[in-house]
C-alpha cells in the first residue's frame, strides 16, 4: 500500500512539472510571437512569466529591450544590469549602447560614460560618446532660448512635426477626435491625420481643425512641408500593413504633393522615386522648390533611415543624392528641415547624443557638402526623444516635438523662443 501512494504521488509529480513547463512554455511562444512582430507591451508579462521559473539570459536580454522599447527605463536599466552582471565581458557593443541609452535617458551621464569605455577599441562611435557624456555633465541649460509647451494644441496623443502654415500650425497627430475613424492593425492606436491650428495670434493658435478632407484618408499622414507661397504641400503617407519577417510587407512610407487650387487641395503627384520595396518620408522642401529634403530606408545608405537632397533642374527633380556621413549615422537619421540660411536640421538618435532621438543642426564647408554637425543641447534637448524641429525666418522662433518629462500626451509640440 506505501509504494502504491508513493507511486501515485510520483505520478502526480510528473504531471504537475509536466504541466507547468507546458504553462511556461506556452508564455515564451507567446512572448516572442509578440517580440517578433514589435508587440513589446504585450511581450512584457508573458516573458515576466516565464522567468519567474526559468532564468534564461537571453530572455532576459529580450525583456529588458522590451522595457527599453515601451519607455519603462528604470526596469529596463535593472534587467540590463543583471544580464551585464552574468555575462561579464561577453557583451558586445550593440549591448553596451543600448544600456547606456537607457542610463542617458535617466540623466545618469556619469554611469553611461563609464559603459561606453567598455566599448571595443574600433567602435565608431566611442571616442564622441566619451567625449558627449563629458560635455553633458558639463554643462548647464543655455540661457539663449526658452521652451514653452503648446499645451492649447497638445492631446494626451502623440503631436509632431509642426510646420508654420499662413498665420498658425499644421502638426500630425494621432488623437481621436477626427472625422475619419481609423486605427492601425498594428497598434489598434488612431491613425495620423494632418491638423491645422490657427487664431488671433499666431505664436498661440488655439483653434483646431481637420487640415484636409481631401488629403486625411484612412491611412497615416504626416510631416506636412510647404512651398514659400503655401501653394503646394509635400506629405507622408503611411500605408498600414501587417507586420512581418519580410521586409517588403512592412509599413510602407511614400511622399505625395498637392496643389491649392479654387480653393482646395488638387493635382494630386506621386514623388517620382516612389516604389513598393523601400519606404519615402519626411519631406522638406526648400521654398522656392530648388532643393528637397527626404528620408529613406533605400540600399547604399550609412544607417537605417538617411536624410537625401534633390535638386530642380528645368522643373524635375535630379536623382536623389545621399548627404554624407557626417549627416547621416549607422542609425536613424530623420524629420529635416531646411532653414532659409542654408542651414539643415535633423534628428538622429545616434549614441552620442542626449538620449533618444536629439536634434541637430548641419552648416555646409567650402565645397558645399554637409560637414559641421552640432548637438542642440539643452533645453531643446532632452534625455528623451526630440523630432521635427522648424524655425521661422529670423530663428526667433522655433517649434519641436518631444516625449520629455512633464508633457501632456505621448509627445507634445514645443515653442522654442529666442531671447533677444
Amino acid at each position: 500500500m506505501k509504494k502504491e501512494v508513493l507511486f501515485l504521488v510520483a505520478i502526480i509529480l510528473i504531471c504537475s512539472s509536466q504541466l507547468f513547463a507546458q504553462k511556461t512554455s506556452k508564455h515564451l511562444e507567446r512572448g516572442n510571437a509578440y517580440f517578433e512582430v514589435r508587440y513589446y507591451a504585450k511581450a512584457i508579462p508573458e516573458y515576466e512569466k516565464y522567468l519567474r521559473s526559468t532564468k534564461l539570459a537571453a530572455i532576459e536580454l529580450k525583456l529588458a529591450d522590451c522595457y527599453r522599447k515601451v519607455g519603462q527605463y528604470e526596469k529596463a536599466e535593472d534587467v540590463y544590469a543583471s544580464y551585464f552582471a552574468k555575462q561579464k565581458h561577453k557583451v558586445n557593443d550593440s549591448l553596451i549602447i543600448r544600456y547606456a541609452d537607457v542610463l542617458k535617458k535617466q540623466e545618469k551621464y556619469a554611469e553611461a560614460k563609464a559603459e561606453y569605455e567598455q566599448l571595443s577599441a574600433n567602435c565608431y562611435h566611442k571616442a564622441q560618446c566619451i567625449a558627449a557624456c563629458d560635455s553633458f555633465l558639463n554643462s548647464s541649460h543655455s540661457s539663449e532660448c526658452e521652451i514653452e509647451n503648446m499645451s492649447k494644441i497638445n492631446s494626451i496623443h502623440s503631436d509632431i512635426a509642426p510646420v508654420v502654415y499662413k498665420n498658425g500650425l499644421v502638426f500630425s497627430s494621432n488623437r481621436e477626435e477626427t472625422m475619419i475613424k481609423k486605427k492601425s492593425s498594428n497598434t489598434a492606436l488612431p491613425l495620423y491625420n494632418l491638423w491645422y491650428a490657427e487664431g488671433k495670434d499666431s505664436l498661440y493658435p488655439d483653434h483646431l481643425s481637420n487640415f484636409s478632407m481631401r488629403i486625411n484618408t484612412i491611412h497615416h499622414e504626416c510631416c506636412a512641408s510647404f512651398t514659400a507661397d503655401y501653394k503646394t504641400v509635400f506629405f507622408t503617407r503611411s500605408i498600414d500593413k501587417p507586420y512581418s519577417n519580410d521586409p517588403g510587407s512592412k509599413n510602407a512610407l511614400k511622399m505625395y504633393s498637392a496643389s491649392w487650387q479654387n480653393n482646395n487641395w488638387t493635382d494630386w503627384q506621386t514623388f517620382v522615386f516612389n516604389d513598393t520595396t523601400r519606404s519615402y518620408g519626411h519631406p522638406a522642401v526648400e521654398g522656392n522648390e530648388e532643393l528637397f529634403f527626404f528620408v529613406s530606408d533605400m540600399e547604399g545608405g550609412y544607417g537605417g533611415t538617411d536624410i537625401y537632397v534633390c535638386f530642380s533642374i528645368d522643373h524635375k527633380w535630379t536623382n536623389p543624392i545621399n548627404l554624407g556621413p557626417y549627416v547621416n549615422s549607422p542609425y536613424n537619421d530623420m524629420y529635416p528641415f531646411y532653414h532659409p540660411d542654408g542651414t539643415l536640421y535633423f534628428s538622429s538618435n545616434r549614441p552620442e547624443g542626449m538620449g533618444g532621438y536629439d536634434i541637430y543642426s548641419a552648416t555646409e564647408n567650402e565645397d558645399g557638402d554637409y560637414e559641421f554637425v552640432t548637438n542642440l543641447k539643452a533645453p531643446i534637448n532632452s534625455p528623451l526623444d526630440d523630432i521635427s524641429v522648424y524655425w521661422n525666418k529670423e530663428r526667433s522662433v522655433g517649434y519641436f516635438s518631444s516625449n520629455r518629462e512633464g508633457g501632456k500626451g505621448e509627445e507634445d509640440i514645443y515653442m522654442i523662443k529666442n531671447k533677444e
